[in-house]
């Protein structure tokens, strides 16, 4: 079975993906945009997918595989009676070539999956309503990370959260280091969270983890206000 590398899911989610409007409009997972949420509204639609068929499964494939991939995907969108606009993705640092992409606007989620795997892609970028809220959407699972990722990754942590990241699952594991620096210190530290902020997403689905799931949160709220009582 495919499945994505913990390295590639954060790559994604720390990715830009821009759309070639009128405005370029830049989108990042997990960020509310309020030039899309404008242009959404403008059609009067409520959805939109961001996709390319280049690279599928990202491999590299030439300019000529990438082009011809593209054209059929838009062939498909206008098939489907959709407009989409033109874009691309690529890397904040910007060391990786473009990806060219498009935005589908008022299709549904079913049916972006269905153009998302028609093309072997890991994931699509999601936006389901006029709130304008850019999710990853993965295709396949996550892969458990190899013993070299592993080693590597704990290395880079500091050693009081490496000793908590050892203990941990091979799944809470990888879906940890798909995660950015800040969500990593915020799950592996719990001691040090605010419960006056919100959590940050741990999963590219917006998913809890198992070691920090909304009912964890709610019991260490109701023990943070017993504590209040308590010294009134």
């Amino acid at each position: 079975m495919h499945s994505i590398s913990p390295n590639l899911i954060r790559a994604y989610r720390e990715a830009k993906f821009v759309v070639q409007s009128n405005t370029p409009i830049t989108l990042l997972v997990g960020q509310c945009n309020k030039d899309l949420s404008a242009l959404l509204r403008d059609h009067k639609k409520t959805t939109a997918a961001f996709i390319t068929a280049f690279n599928p499964f990202s491999k590299v494939q030439t300019d000529q595989e990438n082009l011809e991939a593209q054209n059929e995907l838009l062939k498909d969108v206008k098939g489907l009676g959709f407009e989409a606009i033109n874009g691309y993705g690529q890397d904040n640092a910007e060391e990786w070539p473009r990806e060219d992409s498009i935005l589908i606007i008022g299709l549904t989620e079913s049916q972006a999956e269905t153009l998302a795997d028609k093309y072997s892609q890991n994931a699509f970028i999601w936006i389901g309503s006029t709130d304008a809220f850019p999710a990853l959407r993965l295709r396949h699972p996550i892969a458990l990370p190899t013993d070299v990722e592993l080693e590597e990754w704990l290395k880079k942590l500091p050693s009081n959260l490496a000793s908590t990241a050892k203990e941990l699952s091979h799944i809470d594991q990888a879906w940890l280091m798909s995660s950015s620096d800040t969500e990593q210190q915020h799950w592996l530290d719990t001691d040090s969270w605010d419960l006056n902020r919100p959590w940050p997403l741990a999963k590219p689905d917006g998913s809890a983890m198992g070691i920090g799931t909304e009912l964890d949160r709610m019991f260490k709220l109701i023990a943070a206000g017993q504590s209040q009582i308590a010294r009134c």
